[in-house]
């Protein structure tokens, strides 16, 4: 394909620029022409980069899979272009530049992310070409420039228009209101950042090396006496109150008073009275010696930064914009380096329940408590290394999130189809993604079947609903026989989700189940921690094999005869966003489950299961259920000094269709420690 993008691009700073560099660059490696048109030389200080030649060599590539990248950029305006009142003519500048090209060689496709000016210029240069156009949002267009009086009746018009619109979540449930039809909406896929870029090897960051190369034009940036000699806290992005830039200088303060020699190097800036206003807290603070402000650097440089630093702060809180999903957490995380974040932004990682607090990063509750800001600072000066252990359990997680992201193929997908004028994307429209199965989706086949006029919506009803299929099988009707395991499983899945929704208060905190000995997770501390269950989580046993009822959407999906063998399901109590779906687990997996009631350590469960072939892996597999939030780890010699918030599970356990509890003999082990505690 021949692909226009018009975007943001290097040197303007930010999260959009980063995506559309690397998705231009992925795209041209697989073989496509990709034109970046764009206004980023125009971009003004404190928003722009600091380029060397290197850098601007590395705007453009050819591949040799036969594609490459070609940056168009307009002129920053002059006296050539003037008129009254004056501004840069963006909006006319690109789509012009987009209409020369085309008739020198037609694009396929045309793509623009964010709104102003690059997607009303996209949306001109389609009308001129007749290529269909693929408009991408971001945070603050989205959220904000979308919602004023004077832009969106434009934007309307212009999303409706496109081709496709690539959105999901609140963003796509307002463009469907503003009246863009269902088969236009699609899904972009996630994003991938370069994993042999983000690494935690490379060269190190040397903050007086930088600040010596910046040119006359940016200087007014550097700020700061700070050598970076000295261990250095890093924060990079936009300043102000919401980023939690003036209470970090709070933080700092604190740090000075307690003696503590760490510094702080900012690739951060913000409109002018934010700028001025950060220098002067520095300055009132008595942190001018501890500070070095620098200006924003291309994105493939941040590695070599984010490798310098004890640690990386990103304190975003109260953003307006709830759905804005800052990559900056997720570059620290894939470079290896210790996040420390608020609560608001870690919650905003997909999958953030996978980064517990303490294991891969450090979360802050309420960045405007000084106190507990200052105090996680501190102890991270003090044991950086175990906050480079910390960073190096992130970064694992964040190779995991990668591997999810199908970068950038399912982009490539949206433009390939809408290159060739086919709608909808298979699986990619919103009309098209399939909404997950009803809790009696099975119970409500058999009261079709029998012809119940009713809707089977709870366990009360589908109860009614099997008593009356079991009569019309006494009656001789055997075709209904297939159903009644299924549905008794329904019934008790949903007696175990009731059961666990009723311990919801209880429920251990996604971010705050680890309780080590001190604010991390050291190395070789796991087997000396105590598991607990999730008391907002429950686990049925059945004498059968199960998989194939939890598998069915229809009657003809079901076997026609229960198979043997034990299964194992851990059931999930509803939260505030959402209802984990039942999870099928081995047995072993059950058995940990069991013996994790806080009254053992790590180990001595592993010893108990495997006293002949005790091994780190078989550690590795309870430190698996913790990640997967089914249980929390804590110090202490007994449950009984297990906080309220991780009291043991008493009778969680269930087995038979009825979830009944189960009757276990412990063993002699197990008789032990509980006398010993």
């Amino acid at each position: 394909m021949r692909i226009a993008i018009i975007g943001k691009f290097p040197p303007i700073q930010g999260g959009v620029s980063m995506r559309t560099y690397w998705t231009a660059h992925r795209l041209a490696a697989r073989g496509h022409d990709v034109h970046v048109i764009t206004n980023a030389k125009e971009a003004e200080k404190p928003y722009r980069m600091c380029m060397r030649p290197e850098d601007w060599d590395l705007c453009e590539a050819r591949y040799g899979s036969g594609g490459g990248v070609s940056v168009h950029w307009t002129d920053p305006a002059d006296w050539s272009q003037h008129y009254t009142p004056m501004a840069s003519p963006f909006v006319s500048k690109l789509a012009a530049t987009g209409a020369r090209l085309h008739a020198d060689h037609p694009f396929d496709v045309i793509h623009s992310h964010y709104l102003e000016p690059y997607g009303v210029a996209a949306h001109l240069l389609a009308g001129i070409t007749g290529a269909p156009h693929v408009a991408r949002m971001a945070g603050s267009d989205a959220g904000r420039l979308w919602h004023h009086p004077q832009f969106e009746t434009l934007y309307d018009h212009i999303l409706r228009a496109a081709y496709y619109v690539v959105a999901t979540g609140t963003v796509a449930e307002r463009a469907l209101a503003r009246g863009v039809a269902p088969d236009h909406i699609v899904s972009g896929g996630g994003f991938a950042l370069p994993e042999e870029l983000f690494s935690r090897s490379g060269p190190p960051f040397d903050p007086l090396s930088v600040r010596d190369e910046i040119g006359a034009d940016l200087r007014s940036l550097i700020w700061g006496e700070f050598s970076g000699t000295r261990p250095y806290f890093g924060v990079y992005g936009k300043l102000g109150e919401s980023k939690g830039s003036f209470a970090l200088l709070a933080a700092l303060e604190r740090l000075k008073r307690l003696g503590l020699d760490v510094g702080l190097v900012a690739l951060a800036h913000g409109h002018r009275d934010v700028e001025r206003r950060f220098r002067s807290e520095a300055r009132r603070r008595g942190l001018s010696d501890r500070v070095l402000q620098l200006p924003f650097m291309p994105h493939w440089r941040m590695p070599d930064f984010l490798r310098g630093c004890v640690a990386v702060l990103c304190l975003e809180q109260d953003f307006p914009i709830a759905f804005h999903q800052p990559i900056v957490a997720r570059e620290v995380l894939l470079a290896g380096a210790c996040l420390v974040a608020s609560v608001e932004l870690v919650c905003k990682l997909p999958a953030y329940g996978r980064l517990p607090h303490g294991h891969g990063c450090i979360a802050i509750r309420d960045v405007n408590n000084i106190d507990e800001l200052s105090s996680r600072l501190a102890m991270i000066a003090r044991r950086p290394g175990l906050a480079s252990l910390v960073g190096a359990r992130g970064r694992a997680f964040a190779l995991e999130l990668q591997r999810d992201a199908a970068f950038p193929e399912t982009i490539e997908r949206v433009l390939l189809a809408a290159a060739r004028h086919e709608r909808p994307v298979p699986s990619l429209s919103a009309a098209a993604v399939a909404a997950p199965p009803e809790p009696f989706a099975l119970s409500q086949i058999a009261a079709d079947a029998i012809a119940m006029d009713e809707t089977v919506g709870s366990a009360d009803a589908a109860r009614a609903t099997l008593v009356a299929v079991e009569r019309r099988i006494a009656e001789g009707d055997s075709r209904l026989e297939r159903l009644v395991p299924a549905m008794e499983i329904e019934i008790s899945l949903a007696a175990a989700e009731s059961a666990a929704d009723a311990q919801a208060s209880n429920a251990i905190d996604p971010i705050f189940r680890l309780r080590p000995r001190g604010w991390a997770m050291s190395a070789g501390e796991l087997g000396r921690l105590r598991p607990v269950r999730d008391p907002a989580m429950r686990l049925v046993e059945f004498d059968h094999d199960v998989r194939p009822y939890l598998a069915a959407r229809t009657m003809a999906n079901l076997p026609p005869v229960r198979k043997g063998g034990r299964s194992h399901v851990v059931v999930f109590g509803a939260t505030a966003c959402d209802r984990r779906p039942p999870l099928l687990v081995d047995p072993m997996t059950a058995r940990l489950l069991e013996l994790s009631d806080g009254t053992r350590t790590a180990a001595e469960i592993i010893a108990e299961l495997w006293p002949r072939d005790f091994a780190a892996d078989k550690l590795a597999w309870l430190e698996t259920l913790f990640l997967h939030g089914m249980i929390g780890l804590v110090r202490g010699a007994h449950s009984a000094g297990v906080s309220t918030q991780f009291a043991p599970l008493m009778g969680g356990v269930g087995s038979g269709p009825a979830g009944t509890p189960a009757r276990r003999k412990p063993s002699r082990r197990r008789k032990r420690s509980q006398s010993l505690s």
